[in-house]
């Protein structure tokens, strides 16, 4: 009995080892969503979003519901948005939909903007076979990821905007 609970322990030892050495630092991070907060009103908010998806054909688009799904799209990423990263095999193989959940928060009473929650998923599936049709494939997060910073680049820019306009406007 000794004897077998050390054979077992040098094989537990040596399967997390080789899990902990090639397991842990090849696989791929995936999330079901990628949240962001952004400092603005809804309505900016909103509107940088909607500029944000310009490039893809939108289904739902309802902002007192906060939702924003796009229609399925052809390939793992949208060629409009960006060149893939590296070329893909059939990429007829794929096709996706990004949904936005929008949600305003509640804040403290010294912030002077209001925040809003944006939530972003997308669905990504590859067709497998004739018979099991399209299955669920996980994303890299690449385009979420910069669909988010899109968005946060857009409120950026407008309130740049509305400070220089400001500016001329108190100069005058």
């Amino acid at each position: 009995m000794n004897r077998f609970k050390s054979i077992f322990s040098v094989f537990l030892m040596l399967s997390v080892g080789v899990e902990f050495l090639t397991g842990c630092a090849s696989k791929q991070k995936t999330e079901l969503f990628y949240t962001r907060m952004y400092e603005g009103t809804y309505d900016d908010v909103w509107l940088a979003a909607l500029k944000a998806v310009n490039d893809y054909p939108l289904k739902v688009s309802n902002k007192d519901s906060g939702k924003i799904v796009s229609e399925l799209v052809n390939g793992p990423y949208n060629d409009l948005f960006l060149t893939p990263p590296e070329p893909i095999d059939l990429p007829e193989k794929y096709r996706y939909s990004l949904k936005f959940t929008f949600a305003k928060l509640q804040t403290e009473e010294e912030r002077s903007r209001p925040l809003v929650r944006v939530r972003l998923e997308k669905n990504l599936e590859q067709f497998h076979d004739f018979y099991t049709g399209w299955v669920g494939f996980p994303s890299d997060g690449l385009e979420e990821r910069l669909l988010l910073y899109r968005i946060e680049h857009i409120l950026k820019m407008e309130t740049q905007l509305t400070k220089e306009i400001e500016k001329t406007s108190n100069n005058k």
